[in-house]
């Protein structure tokens, strides 16, 4: 018999394939079918044993039982299985084994971003006092627990007792480790000297930029834990992604073995995908208020913090009596109003959420019923997380992605079977950048002396890097002659682990600083006259000092956004690799390192909800010149003869060419369209031939465009794809524009794009 909430769900969808307005949109519905748990026997100390029993845990999934024997026999450990799926048991358990039989053990959990401690905090001390007997109390202070979140929202007062205390398990992120406790390293020296298991959770979160700094966090880290005579073992979790061994490596420097092959169970799931005929945000705020006043547990993510604020407001308008059971949720909130809303969640006294990607990652909220994607994440393994979600126990649940006017999201909704049957995209980070690897080389220094040879780092130091620090006194010699220390008072504070090199700093007229910027985005959305959002508040831009990489703004009330108009430059300064068969013979596709040249000259004003511009103005700012990783195409004159010849327009063709083939690297590659730059060249002047450049967005580069080297077909496929199954007829937002073109997106011939690029798969 079907569970009460599988009937109001069949009814809710039937609704919505009725409805006049959401109806004529809906372009597959795709039904998940239910799997069965696949359990495998597993021997536990009694007291866990009894413990997990009492929660009604009695026996193990396949890959629980499997990852816990490879920890158990001394190995490092990736799993990835899906969302919900018993991953933290698997660390959980051999850590409690170990303490069972060495009560001063530690452990360091590492999580991506403070929140999401709280809720396995409170699990894993759940089981301690459940094992171990309640924490006794001496004295008139409140005992620490067994286990402690010791981040950026802790209390100095705590921090302090916990560094004297030294729980078994402490929760931290990233930030953290970089900034308080691998630098002040000898005041944890009893932890250190102990410690048994670092705990990698969300591991798929540490790619591109961030993913570079926070591999070397960890190298000093475990530069560290060498120094105390601790051989930690490492366990990291992930959600599916392609290659889960190679990028756990690179960003660790360990070797591990893969799990990932689930035995959790999963209820049935109904995946609805909408190409809308109205706004994809009314068609978010019509659908999300349908689903709770029917009664149905929902969460919508959206892709901009502005857009969470708005689709609540708009459901609080359109129902105001379901306003006080749902929240808008986003970073920007204080601490303790994010782990209200999520206990409300979780308790069920909201029915309903609109979040950013911040309720994507380990959270427990509950089991929800519906999830609606007001865009395409990004990514498949991003989709799969967030629609992770959703299903309680053995009841179906409900996904709607309703697509934005975006390439990619219209190919997506139009070619639904790739969201079903296309595998994870894989991750990237890139320890060898060299700007990322001096800053970390230099915190390294101040945390315990460093050498050329250092093993840690085998493979990413050479002669020039130590050359250049020493130059800039960034390292000096100890007396010994090869050992070398850090030239500057904590290095630490000069780095900020989610950029690349200073971010800059915006304060507001009261001198609050409200946020930063940091590379090209300073440029891009840093310029005098720019609008920025904070919290949903619009600021306009009134200062900008670059050399002090500080920046005012006034807040505003406008019916604009404002969008950059720049001047490019690509200037080629290695060749890596040369693919000149890997397409057509027609083209020569090479890999190196380039140099690009990026000014804004001047910005459009946008109107706000519909985009249309209405004001052009100039704007003067310096050049801004980095170095980074790219791949680029050189067209033989004879192929952009015939381009001409057939009466498309060269630049046209090519800068349209560009965009469509920049939109389908997210396809491959785990990374936003943002991330990537390109620039195209009817007529490349070193060269002298046309050229097409696609390159990484971020000084030094990491990694992200030589991926589609690897399916090089299957990527101008994709992008063909992507410009046949749009309608219109000479280019818009969902095939060829983009909306930070720096051109305005002209010229754009998206014929002369699909001409070219299907000539580039001919053999």
């Amino acid at each position: 018999m079907p569970f009460p909430e599988d009937t109001i769900l069949h009814t809710l969808i039937e609704a919505l394939k009725a409805d006049r307005l959401t109806g004529p949109g809906i372009t597959a519905h795709e039904f998940i079918p239910p799997r069965e748990a696949v359990y495998e026997d597993m021997v536990l100390h009694p007291q866990i044993a009894e413990a997990l029993k009492a929660q009604g845990i009695e026996k193990f999934y396949r890959h629980q039982a499997e990852a816990i024997d490879h920890i158990r026999c001394g190995e490092h450990v990736v799993v990835m299985t899906p969302t919900a799926s018993g991953k933290s048991l698997i660390y959980n358990i051999p850590v409690i084994e170990t303490i069972l039989q060495n009560p001063e053990a530690k452990a360091l959990y590492i999580f991506p971003l403070k929140g999401l401690e709280q809720d396995q905090l409170r699990a894993l001390n759940g089981l301690f006092d459940a094992v171990l007997g309640p924490v006794a109390k001496v004295g008139r202070k409140e005992p620490l627990q067994r286990a402690e979140v010791y981040d950026g929202d802790t209390k100095p007062y705590r921090r302090s007792r916990i560094r004297e205390e030294m729980p078994n398990v402490i929760f931290t992120n990233p930030d953290m480790l970089h900034h308080a406790i691998n630098p002040f390293h000898k005041k944890w020296e009893p932890f250190f000297r102990n410690l048994k298991y670092i705990v990698i959770d969300e591991v798929h979160a540490y790619r591109g930029v961030f993913g570079s700094h926070v591999s070397h966090v960890i190298r000093r880290l475990r530069r560290i834990c060498t120094c105390w005579g601790a051989t930690p073992l490492f366990i990291a979790c992930s959600a599916t992604i392609a290659n889960p061994k190679e990028f756990t490596e690179t960003l660790i420097g360990k070797s591990f073995v893969v799990v990932d092959q689930t035995g959790a169970p999963q209820s049935g799931k109904h995946f609805l995908c909408i190409s809308p005929i109205d706004s994809p945000y009314s068609e978010a705020t019509r659908i999300f208020t349908q689903c709770i006043k029917a009664g149905l547990r929902t969460i919508v993510f959206t892709k901009a913090r502005k857009i969470t604020e708005l689709i609540y407001t708009w459901t609080v308008q359109r129902a105001p009596l379901i306003a006080d059971r749902i929240s808008p949720y986003r970073a920007g909130f204080l601490p303790s109003e994010r782990r209200e809303i999520e206990q409300k969640l979780f308790s069920g006294e909201l029915m309903g959420v609109i979040s950013t990607s911040a309720l994507e990652l380990g959270v427990d909220i509950g089991g929800l019923d519906v999830c609606i994607l007001c865009g395409y994440p990004g990514s498949i393994a991003s989709m799969w997380q967030r629609a992770g979600r959703v299903g309680r126990g053995d009841r179906e649940s409900l996904v709607v992605m309703i697509a934005l006017k975006d390439a990619l999201d219209h190919y997506l909704v139009s070619h639904p079977e790739m969201l079903f049957s296309k595998p994870h995209e894989s991750a990237s980070c890139d320890p060898g950048n060299e700007r990322i690897l001096k800053q970390h080389l230099v915190c390294a220094a101040g945390e315990q002396w460093l050498t050329i040879d250092d093993p840690v780092y085998s493979g990413y130091i050479g002669e020039p890097v130590f050359d250049e620090l020493i130059a800039e006194r960034a390292l000096v010699a100890g007396r010994r002659g090869d050992i070398w220390f850090s030239g500057i008072r904590n290095p630490q504070n000069t780095v900020g682990i989610r950029s690349v090199g200073r971010p800059l700093r915006i304060y507001d007229e009261r001198g609050q600083l409200i946020g930063e910027l940091d590379g090209r985005r300073i440029y891009r959305d840093g310029f005098p006259g720019a609008i920025y959002l904070h919290r949903g508040r619009q600021y306009r831009i009134t200062r900008l000092n670059i050399e002090d990489n500080e920046s005012s703004c006034k807040e505003v009330n406008v019916e604009y956004y404002t969008q950059a108009l720049s001047n490019e430059h690509a200037e080629v300064v290695d060749v890596l690799a040369q693919f000149p068969s890997l397409l057509s013979k027609d083209v020569s596709i090479m890999h190196g390192k380039v140099r690009i040249t990026y000014q804004v000259v001047g910005y459009d004003k946008k109107h706000l909800y519909h985009g249309t511009r209405l004001e052009r103005l100039s704007v003067d700012m310096p050049e801004y010149v980095f170095e980074t990783e790219g791949i680029w195409m050189t067209i033989n004159r004879g192929l952009g003869e015939e381009i001409v010849e057939r009466g498309f327009d060269l630049a046209g063709t090519l800068h349209a060419a560009e965009h469509v083939t920049i939109n389908a690297i997210p396809l491959f590659a785990l990374c936003d369209k943002g991330d990537i730059g390109g620039i195209s060249y009817p007529l490349y002047p070193e060269m002298k031939s046309p050229a097409i450049f696609i390159y990484d967005g971020y000084d030094g580069g990491i990694g992200l465009t030589k991926r589609v080297l690897d399916v090089p077909r299957e990527w101008i496929s994709a992008a063909i794809e992507l410009l046949r199954t749009c309608d219109c007829d000479d280019g818009c937002p969902s095939c060829v524009q983009d909306a930070q073109c720096g051109s305005g997106n002209d010229p754009l011939d998206k014929k002369g794009a699909i001409w070219f690029l299907e000539k580039l798969l001919e053999t």
